[in-house]
């Protein structure tokens, strides 16, 4: 339970980065504020839904194409497209985990 109150004076400027940057985050000012305070890593996810969106629709394609090939309408299959788009979505993962 929080007991203890801290108050601080900043600039306007700062208040609107602090604001921003918290809303961006998705956390409340204080959580933020700790969070940076405390030295844990704060990481922004913020195109995570369309990552998940292009994962979602890849996906729908290959069980497509499984359930042609499972009634013999297809024999090949080319995935070099979805390997690429794969790689990509992997990229993006990669540098929100690294925080860039």
């Amino acid at each position: 339970m929080k007991t203890k109150r801290i108050n601080l004076r900043v600039t306007d400027e700062t208040d609107a980065l602090i604001r921003a940057k918290a809303n961006s985050a998705g956390m409340t000012i204080t959580d933020y504020i700790v969070k940076c305070a405390t030295s844990k890593k704060i990481i922004n996810f913020d195109g995570l839904k369309e990552l998940t969106t292009q994962i979602k629709k890849l996906g729908n394609n290959l069980n497509q194409l499984l359930v042609m090939a499972r009634q013999g309408r297809i024999h090949v299959v080319y995935l070099d497209e979805a390997c690429a788009e794969l790689s990509e979505i992997h990229s993006e993962l990669s540098k929100m985990l690294r925080g860039g």
